[in-house]
C-alpha cells in the first residue's frame, strides 16, 4: 500500500518517489539507527510503533517519542552532516520505508511538490511533539494511558485489541511499567478492558474517548 505523502503526488513525482522508497521489516527490540551514527537514511512507519530514545547520566533510557504509522524518524538525513541523536527501537515486528540521503537530495530538488510533502510529516511530527509534551505536563496517566490504548488499538479476532505489552504502553503514555500495570486493572475492574496475555480486549471504547479527553 502507498503512503499518503508519496500517492497524493504528481504522476512522475510518485513514480520516482516509489523507486526511492524501500520497504523492509525491523523486529522487535532490535534497533534501526544509534546516536552516534551519520544520518544517511530517513525513515518512515507503514506499520507498527517505533521508540525513540536517548541514554541518562546514569545509562537510564529516556524516552522521547514513540512514532506510529504514517510517521517519519530519522528527520536529520534531511540535513548534511546530522547525526541521528537517538537510538530507534521497534516496539513491535514493524514495517518501514527507507531512503538514503542522496536519493531524497535528488528527488527534493527535481519535484517540489515532494519537498512540501516532507515538511508536511515533519510539521505533523512537531505537532505530536508538542501534544505529547502537554499531555505529561497537564494530564495525569490515567488519560494519557487511555489515549495511547486509543491509538494502539487495532481489529482482532475478538473485536478491538491492543497487542502492546505494558512496559510498551508505558513508553507510550510517558508513564512506567508499575503504574501502568496498576491503571489497566483500574480499567479492567471499570469492564472498560479485558487483560489477557500480550493482548488487550477493549470493551467500552466510549469510555477510553471520554476518559482520554
Amino acid at each position: 500500500m502507498t503512503p499518503e505523502f508519496i500517492a497524493t503526488l504528481p504522476p512522475e513525482a510518485r513514480a520516482e518517489a516509489e523507486r526511492v522508497f524501500r520497504s523492509f521489516s525491523a523486529r522487535r527490540s532490535s534497533y534501526v539507527c544509534y546516536p552516534e551514527d551519520e544520518a544517511k537514511t530517513l525513515y518512515f512507519v507503514m506499520d507498527g510503533w517505533v521508540r525513540l530514545f536517548q541514554l541518562g547520566p546514569q545509562e537510564e533510557e529516556i524516552t522521547l517519542t514513540v512514532v506510529g504509522a504514517g510517521d517519519i524518524f530519522g528527520e536529520g538525513a534531511l540535513l548534511p552532516g546530522e547525526r541521528y541523536g537517538v537510538f530507534a527501537e521497534p516496539l513491535v515486528d514493524s514495517e518501514l520505508l527507507s531512503a538514503s540521503r542522496e536519493d531524497l537530495l535528488r528527488l527534493t530538488s527535481r519535484f517540489p511538490e515532494a519537498q512540501s510533502a516532507f515538511v508536511l510529516l515533519l510539521s505533523r511530527r512537531l505537532r505530536k511533539a508538542e501534544e505529547r509534551l502537554r499531555d505529561l505536563r497537564f494530564k495525569e496517566v490515567l488519560p494519557r494511558l487511555a489515549k495511547a490504548l486509543l491509538s494502539a488499538m487495532r481489529k482482532g479476532e475478538e473485536g478491538l485489541e491492543v497487542t502492546l505489552s505494558h512496559q510498551d504502553l508505558a513508553h507510550l503514555a510517558g508513564s512506567t511499567r508499575e503504574t501502568i500495570t496498576k491503571v489497566l486493572g483500574e480499567l479492567a475492574m471499570d469492564d472498560a478492558i479485558e487483560l489477557g496475555y500480550r493482548r488487550i480486549l477493549i470493551l467500552k471504547p466510549d469510555i477510553l474517548k471520554r476518559v482520554s479527553s
